[in-house]
């Protein structure tokens, strides 16, 4: 087997627990394989910050692809920025209105939305955890296309189900045909909608070519729907014991779940 220069990890249901921590096998397997010379990147739906976050719960230097994989930075240097084009986003703010359900529309390091986000919110709570530099711009707003198109460069929305499967479902059927734009997954009670050219997979090729690292020693890690393309794409896919199926099928070995430490088994099966 090849020799692992990159691990690409996921972060829900994969770098994290159910309880939203990074279990202690996990952080101490990373930083075995740093001290090895491989490099570990994020490889994550949320925004670029975000990532850089998660990286720095980690204790070692880490990596980021964002926005599943629409964003890559290395150091100052964007690799890939990938946005929806100026034709295709009134068709798609106008999709997510009609469904009725509460969507963020989110640039690189901006996220837009109507309708108040509340304290509570997931990424609220992560930006308060951001130095001040790097925290993201959260915009409310009551003209969206307005904002929308003067922030300009939007990578994706993302729409919550509130518990109601069907509205989501039906929103997805709404783009199944779209020649430009594609819907995934990244959990049962959302729906993201991005550039069919993009993929998590497309991410790490840019990252690939500009450390000059080969497919077949890259390793990438995940569990749900958006993870699909670089479960395939890598030379060593490995699928979460709490994988959907389809991306359990799409890799080359199954580790424990998330709950289990999964990452951690899979590094030091294949990388220690």
């Amino acid at each position: 087997m090849n020799k692992i220069k990159l691990i690409c990890i996921d972060v829900d249901g994969t770098l994290y627990n159910d309880d939203k921590n990074i279990p202690e096998e996990n952080i101490k397997a990373i930083q075995k394989a740093h001290e090895k010379g491989i490099q570990i990147a994020i490889t994550t739906g949320r925004m670029f910050n975000y990532g850089k976050l998660y990286g720095s719960l980690l204790g070692v230097p880490t990596l980021t692809i964002a926005s599943n994989g629409a964003f890559v930075k290395y150091k100052d240097q964007i690799l890939n920025h990938q946005s929806i084009s100026s034709t295709d986003l009134p068709f798609m703010i106008s999709a997510v209105k009609d469904s009725g359900l509460f969507a963020h529309f989110n640039a690189w390091n901006t996220l837009l939305c109507e309708g108040d986000l509340g304290d509570g919110n997931g990424y609220v709570k992560a930006n308060g955890l951001l130095p001040d530099g790097d925290r993201i711009e959260m915009i409310v707003t009551e003209d969206l296309e307005k904002s929308l198109k003067d922030t300009g460069n939007i990578l994706k929305a993302i729409v919550f189900s509130k518990g109601d499967q069907e509205a989501l479902l039906k929103l997805r059927k709404v783009f199944e045909n779209h020649p430009t734009l594609q819907t995934v997954s990244s959990s049962k009670n959302n729906l993201e909608i991005f550039r069919k050219d993009v993929s998590k997979a497309v991410g790490i090729e840019k990252l690939m070519e500009h450390l000059s690292i080969r497919q077949e020693e890259v390793m990438a890690i995940g569990d749900e729907e958006n993870d699909l393309p670089m479960i395939s794409f890598a030379g060593l896919g490995i699928a979460m014991g709490n994988a959907s199926q389809a991306v359990k099928e799409a890799a080359s070995c199954i580790t424990a779940t998330n709950n289990e430490a999964g990452v951690a088994k899979a590094i030091e099966k294949f990388c220690l």
